[in-house]
């Protein structure tokens, strides 16, 4: 970094200039017989005589010194240590989703009409709770006193071959999510179907898995089986705005979650 020219250097350094150039000049007009015309041709020139009386004599004046305040310095001083590099960029690495207490932006009256409601139990309207029917959903009952019970996540598989799903898995943009259910059903359906289920309470430790449900873009379940068979299904946009209606009403609703 070259250093910064001081002002008494710059002082000197334009007297000499001064100096070089009336010598320049004193060269020039001796060159041209002492005349102010640019005729080349030998001796006197008659339409452009040099009058001595005006030749200007530039004297050397000292250049005024201004006062720098305080607050110019200040500012010359930012402006010298600030950095000027071109830094790399960066882009951020995409991180799970963790839960965020965050306001509902929807209301109860608004959430209603997506829900359907089965004696005290409250699910989405487009959801049977059939063995027959392959479905993921949550859901809750109200209480004898209005206020809802427990948030549950039932899990539904109707197909031609035994599963014994044990686990849940969620990929959900791309990071998993686990889901461990302790509710079991299984049986045989018509022919050679059979049907299992589960069907359990939410927790706060599932608290991260259901802002991921309700704040993505897709999502894939994995029914983790028992002898290394898994059933993968990509949950639809309807299947995620169920979530995300159930959750808020239930929460709107005055619902907690189990510990």
């Amino acid at each position: 970094m070259k250093k910064p020219i001081s002002y008494r250097s710059a002082q000197t350094m334009a007297g000499a200039m001064l100096v070089v150039m009336s010598l320049s000049l004193s060269s020039c007009a001796s060159m041209f017989g002492n005349r102010n015309c640019r005729c080349t041709h030998p001796g006197p020139c008659e339409c452009c005589t040099l009058d001595q009386s005006r030749a200007v004599v530039v004297a050397h004046q000292p250049v005024k010194q201004t006062q720098t305040s305080s607050v110019d310095k200040k500012h010359l001083q930012e402006l010298l240590n600030m950095d000027y590099s071109i830094k790399k960029y960066v882009p951020e690495a995409p991180k799970p989703k963790v839960w965020v207490d965050e306001p509902i932006t929807e209301t109860r009256e608004a959430l209603l009409p997506t829900m359907k409601q089965d004696g005290k139990r409250l699910m989405p309207r487009d959801v049977t709770m059939d063995n027959t029917e392959n479905a993921i959903y949550l859901y809750y009952n109200q209480g004898a006193d209005g206020k809802p019970e427990p948030l549950r996540l039932r899990v539904q598989y109707y197909a031609d071959d035994p599963l014994k799903f044990q686990k849940l898995l969620f990929v959900i943009d791309g990071f998993e999510y686990f889901f461990t259910p302790t509710n079991f059903q299984r049986g045989k359906g018509r022919g050679v179907m059979i049907w299992e289920n589960s069907d359990d309470v939410v927790k706060t430790s599932d608290k991260d898995l259901l802002y991921a449900l309700t704040h993505c873009t897709w999502c894939q379940l994995r029914l983790i089986g028992a002898d290394g068979i898994h059933h993968v299904k990509m949950l639809t946009k309807e299947q995620l705005n169920d979530f995300n209606n159930t959750l808020h009403l239930y929460l709107l609703s005055g619902g907690t979650f189990a510990d």
